[in-house]
């Protein structure tokens, strides 16, 4: 029992919590950067969030329309946005970093 008790904390220690990606600070960061001011401070989390969703086709190279689309869904589940998603998506949607 002891054993088993044991192992839990341990594994419970080990355990990094996972953080849910915030597709509306995401937008709100990036519209930012659509009107020039750059990544602002706190955004650069959010904004790589964005930039991590890269996606491959079946050879095992980058596929920039799918990387393109599913950055677009990411974006698009702040339904709170308006034309925000769209626009960042258009602009930075095919670009492998910032």
């Amino acid at each position: 029992m002891k054993k088993y008790l044991l192992s839990f904390i341990v594994m419970s220690l080990l355990c990094v919590p996972a953080q849910a990606k915030d597709s509306c600070s995401t937008v709100l960061c990036m519209a930012g950067m659509l009107q020039g001011s750059g990544v602002a401070s706190g955004c650069r989390r959010f904004v790589q969030n964005y930039f991590d969703i890269i996606l491959f086709n079946s050879h095992g190279g980058i596929s920039l329309n799918k990387t393109f689309k599913a950055r677009g869904r990411f974006l698009g589940q702040c339904t709170s946005a308006g034309n925000w998603p769209d626009m960042i998506n258009s602009k930075y949607g095919r670009q492998l970093g910032f």
